[in-house]
C-alpha cells in the first residue's frame, strides 16, 4: 500500500469521527462555552466599575487636598483674593492637575472664582450647563456625603467625573466657608484606552431608564457579547453598554472534554490503523531519523534509499540534496562572516557558542564574551513575547559602544550581529558638549539652563525644593579695560572653578552671560544655599591672578532666591539679579537673600 492510499483511508476514518463528534457534542459545548463567556463578561464589567471608582477616589483626594488648605480658607474670606487667583486659578494649574473644572463657591452655591478650562483656547469660562451641574449636585449634598461626594455624570454629552469638598482649614477644621468643585471629562481617547486595557470592543455610558440594577445580555454568540448594566457605579441614573470580543482562550477550557470524547471514538479505529501505521509510517520514519542522527554526528554524509514506499525514498533523496546545499552555503557564510567588519556570533539557548568570526576575538576575551552572552540572554528572558528579532542599541562594554541585532534563526539558536559605534558615540557626546557647555568656563551654557529651568519649575510646583544663586563678577569691565580681555577671561575661569569646587554633584552650574553665572541647587533650602554661596566666596578669597607685579583677586556678589513653586522663572531670575546688584552696591563681596 502506498502512503497516498493509506492517508486516503485514514482521512475517511477521521472525517467520520469528526462528523459524529460534531453531531453529539457541539450543541452541548456551545452552551457551556457561552455560559463561561457571559460570566467572564460580568467580571470584566465589575473591573471596569472598580477602575472608575479608583479614578473618582483619586479626583476626590485631590479635591480634598485643595479644599482643606489655609490659603483657600483665607481666599473664601476675601483676605488674599488677588494673590490666590494669580497663583492658583491659572491655565497651568488645570494642565498640571489634569482637570477640566476647578471652581470655588459659597455655601449657597454662589460662584466665588474658577470655572471650566478650554484646553484649545487656554481660557477659563462658565456656561449654563455648568451652573445647572452645580445646582443639581449641591441639592444632593447632605451630612452623610458632605465629605465623600464624588460621582460620574453625563455633562455636556460626555462622561464627567465630579468631586465636591467643603473649604476648610489645613487641619480640617471649620466652619466650612464654601465648596470646591473639581472635575474632568472622560474623552473618547480615555474611553478607548480603557477599552484596550480591559480588552473591550466598545464601551458607552448612558442615562438609565430602568429602576433595577440587572445585567441584560443583548447579544451572545461565538463572535461577540454585548451587555447592558443599569445602576452603574450604584447610580440609578447611569447605565453602561459594553461589547466584548469572545475570548478564544476559553475554548481551551473545554478541550479536555472534546479530547476525551474524540479518543473514545477513535479507539474504535485504533486496532485497524495500528498495523498500517507501524508498517508504512513508524518503522520507516524511525529508520530515517536514525540515519539523520548519524549525519548530524558526522558518521555519514548521505541517507540510504532503502525504504518500503516511494514517498520515503523521495524524501531521502530530497534530504540528500538539502544536505549538499547546506554544506555549500555553510562554507559561503563562513567566508562572508570573516570578511565583514561586524561582529558575528552564533549561540544557542544554553549559551554555548556555535560560531564566531575573528572580530569577536578582536574585541572580547573568553570571560568578556561569556558576560556579553549572559546579558543578552537576560534581555531575551525579559521579553514577554519574542518575535524572533531584538535590537539593542548603545550597549556599553569594555569602553566600546555597540549596536546589536539578535535574530532567532532557529528555535533556541540565536545569531548576533554587532556594529561598533564607538567613534559615532564619541562624536555624539562631543556635539552634545559643544551645544550645552560654555567653551570658556566649561560650565553649562544659558540655553541648557533655560531648558533645565522649565523642568525645575514644574518639579517645584510638585513640592520639590530648589535654590537659585545669581553670581555677578565684581569689576570685570574694569579688569578688562585695565589689563585686557585675556586677564578678564582668566578671572571668569577662576570664578567658574570656584563654583565647580563648591557645588554638589547633583547641582547645576551655568554661565548666564558676560560676567554673570547662575547655579541651581537641587533639593536644597535657603540655609544650605547660603553656606554654598559662602564657600564660593571663601574659595575666591584664597585665589589670585598674578600679572607681573600686580595681583588680581577675583570677587563676586551673590543673590539667593528659593524656588518653591510660588514664582515663575522670570520672577525668580529678576529677583536674584536684583539681590546680586544690591550686594554689589552694599560693598563686595556680599550675599543678599530673600528673608
Amino acid at each position: 500500500m502506498s502512503l497516498k492510499k493509506f492517508f486516503l483511508l485514514l482521512s475517511t476514518f477521521i472525517f467520520s469521527f469528526l462528523l459524529i463528534s460534531y453531531l453529539f457534542i457541539f450543541k452541548f459545548l456551545e452552551s457551556n462555552f457561552l455560559s463561561l463567556e457571559k460570566e467572564n463578561s460580568k467580571n470584566r464589567v465589575n473591573k471596569i466599575e472598580n477602575y472608575f471608582q479608583k479614578e473618582m477616589t483619586k479626583l476626590h483626594n485631590l479635591t480634598k487636598d485643595w479644599a482643606a488648605w489655609d490659603d483657600a480658607y483665607l481666599f473664601m474670606e476675601n483676605k488674599n483674593f488677588k494673590k490666590f487667583i494669580k497663583a492658583n486659578l491659572t491655565p497651568s494649574t488645570y494642565l498640571n492637575l489634569k482637570i477640566d473644572l476647578l471652581l470655588y463657591t459659597y455655601l449657597n452655591g454662589k460662584i466665588k472664582a474658577g470655572g471650566l478650562f478650554n484646553k484649545k483656547s487656554g481660557k477659563i469660562y462658565l456656561n449654563r450647563e455648568l451652573l445647572n451641574l452645580i445646582k443639581e449636585n449641591l441639592k444632593n449634598l447632605s451630612n452623610k456625603n458632605l465629605y465623600d461626594y464624588k460621582k460620574l455624570v453625563l455633562f455636556m454629552d460626555k462622561p464627567f467625573i465630579i468631586s465636591i469638598y467643603p473649604v476648610l482649614k489645613s487641619n480640617y477644621t471649620g466652619p466650612p466657608k464654601g465648596y470646591l468643585f473639581m472635575g474632568r471629562f472622560l474623552t473618547s481617547e480615555d474611553i478607548n484606552t480603557l477599552a484596550n486595557f480591559f480588552d473591550v470592543k466598545d464601551l458607552q455610558i448612558f442615562k438609565s431608564d430602568k429602576p433595577s440594577p440587572e445585567i441584560n445580555f443583548i447579544k451572545a454568540d461565538f463572535n461577540e457579547i454585548i451587555l447592558e448594566k443599569n445602576h452603574f457605579l450604584n447610580d440609578k441614573n447611569l447605565k453602561v453598554k459594553v461589547s466584548f470580543f469572545v475570548e478564544k482562550p476559553y475554548i481551551k477550557s473545554i478541550i479536555p472534554f472534546i479530547g476525551i470524547t474524540q479518543i473514545s471514538l477513535f479507539l474504535i479505529f485504533a486496532i485497524i490503523m495500528s498495523f498500517l501505521i507501524d508498517k508504512y509510517i513508524l518503522k520507516p520514519l524511525l529508520k530515517l531519523l536514525s540515519e539523520i542522527k548519524e549525519v548530524e554526528n558526522k558518521e555519514k554524509t548521505r541517507l540510504s534509499l532503502d525504504y518500503p514506499t516511494k514517498e520515503y525514498k523521495n524524501l531521502a533523496s530530497v534530504i540528500n540534496e538539502f544536505l549538499e546545499n547546506i554544506s555549500v552555503r555553510e562554507n559561503i557564510y563562513k567566508a562572508v562572516a570573516e570578511k565583514t567588519e561586524n561582529l558575528i556570533l552564533l549561540f544557542n539557548g544554553e549559551k554555548n557558542i556555535i560560531f564566531k568570526n575573528a572580530n569577536v576575538d578582536l574585541y572580547f576575551d573568553s570571560e568578556e564574551l561569556k558576560y556579553l552572552i549572559e546579558k543578552i540572554s537576560e534581555e531575551l528572558k525579559n521579553i514577554e513575547l519574542f518575535e524572533g528579532k531584538l535590537e539593542i542599541k548603545n550597549f556599553n562594554i569594555k569602553n566600546y559602544w555597540f549596536n546589536f541585532q539578535i535574530i532567532e534563526v532557529f528555535k533556541n539558536l540565536y545569531l548576533l550581529i554587532g556594529q561598533n559605534i564607538t567613534e559615532a558615540k564619541l562624536k555624539e557626546e562631543k556635539l552634545f558638549k559643544m551645544a550645552t557647555q560654555d567653551f570658556l568656563t566649561g560650565l553649562y551654557n544659558r540655553r541648557y539652563l533655560e531648558d533645565a529651568l522649565e523642568r525645575i519649575m514644574a518639579a517645584s510646583k510638585r513640592g520639590e525644593k530648589f535654590v537659585l544663586l545669581f553670581i555677578d563678577c565684581d569689576d570685570l569691565k574694569k579688569i578688562n579695560d585695565t589689563y585686557g580681555h585675556l586677564i578678564g577671561d582668566k578671572v571668569l575661569k577662576v570664578v567658574a572653578q570656584a563654583i565647580k569646587d563648591s557645588i554638589r554633584k547633583e547641582d547645576l552650574g551655568c554661565r548666564w552671560g558676560g560676567d554673570e553665572f547662575v547655579v541651581i541647587l537641587n533639593h536644597c533650602d535657603k540655609n544650605l544655599g547660603i553656606k554654598i554661596a559662602e564657600r564660593i566666596i571663601n574659595k575666591l578669597e584664597n585665589s589670585e591672578i598674578k600679572l607681573n607685579s600686580v595681583k588680581i583677586k577675583p570677587s563676586v556678589s551673590i543673590g539667593i532666591v528659593e524656588i518653591d513653586g510660588t514664582k515663575e522663572i522670570k520672577e525668580v531670575l529678576d529677583l536674584a539679579d536684583k539681590f546680586a546688584y544690591r550686594a554689589k552696591l552694599n560693598g563686595k563681596p556680599k550675599i543678599i537673600y530673600e528673608i
